[in-house]
């Protein structure tokens, strides 16, 4: 069975079509990393793992020089930097780069990848809004405080939940696990096996997520919302009179305010914590 030519697992065959070289994407992403550095600075291309050369080859040349000053967080906060600009659309090693002043193989010494880069993006600004020990008093105070935390960094940075959308899992930051952690523990000890506490932690943090996913579309839009539906009135008054939407064409001006995301973040919030209640046996519901 053939392996794969950067980690040397073995790979399944499929007995149709070309050979697979490669076990996954991250492999065959190193793979083209490593063709590029090596056009560009030769056997090796300087890239940690290259490994030394075979029995006959040519030494490797020299490593590209560590540009002086640069580190991992300084890289992070110019992505960061970059994402709050212009969208996590715009996310790419070579604008991250270039936000910088470097060349694109320079962040690599820091920085193996673009999703590894979003993982530490993702958890410096969850950094950035730790949630206080002990918190209030409640397990429902807890939870609608975490919510609300989680909600501003979305608010600050509406590209986080566009980065999380293109990760294949969700990332390794310890710092935002930490509000995973947090609400487990804002739910431990009401009589819950410990599977309907996981569920209840991350269903906070899906709503939040979900709900503040329009938050880019919005800032990072070339009209606002009133000049994007003045801009399509006519396409979307004959979709009104057409007779197949009856509901929607009660909307009105609350009706509008009621779809944006702000309010449906507090209603859904609201209502998911109160279908929490009833899950916490009676002998342990707070004496009201």
């Amino acid at each position: 069975m053939a392996g794969c030519l950067v980690c040397g697992r073995e790979l399944p065959t499929s007995g149709r079509g070309r050979p697979a070289r490669y076990c996954s994407r991250a492999c065959r992403a190193r793979a083209y990393r490593e063709r590029l550095a090596e056009k560009q600075f030769g056997p090796g291309g300087g890239l940690p793992g290259a490994g030394p050369p075979g029995p006959g080859q040519p030494e490797p040349e020299p490593a590209p020089a560590i540009e002086p000053g640069l580190t991992v967080e300084r890289v992070v906060r110019a992505a960061i930097s970059l994402a709050d600009r212009d969208g996590g659309g715009a996310l790419s090693m070579r604008r991250a780069a270039a936000e910088l002043g470097v060349g694109p193989m320079s962040l690599y010494r820091y920085v193996p990848s673009k999703e590894d880069l979003g993982a530490l993006m993702i958890d410096a600004v969850f950094g950035d809004q730790p949630l206080p020990e002990p918190g209030p008093e409640g397990w429902r105070a807890k939870l609608e405080l975490s919510a609300r935390r989680e909600w501003a960094i979305y608010v600050d940075h509406p590209w986080v939940p566009q980065v999380f959308a293109l990760t294949t899992r969700p990332p390794i930051a310890p710092r935002m696990m930490a509000y995973t952690d947090w609400r487990i523990h804002a739910v431990d000890g009401l009589g819950l096996d410990f599977a309907t506490m996981v569920r209840i932690a991350i269903a906070v943090s899906t709503h939040v997520q979900s709900a503040a996913f329009p938050l880019a579309r919005e800032q990072y839009a070339r009209s606002t919302r009133s000049q994007w539906i003045d801009a399509r009135s006519t396409r979307i008054q004959e979709a009104l009179d057409s007779g197949d939407l009856p509901m929607i064409a009660r909307f009105d001006a609350d009706a509008l305010k009621a779809s944006e995301p702000a309010s449906i973040f507090e209603f859904g919030l609201q209502r998911l914590l109160d279908g929490i209640t009833p899950l916490i046996p009676a002998d342990a519901r707070p004496v009201a």
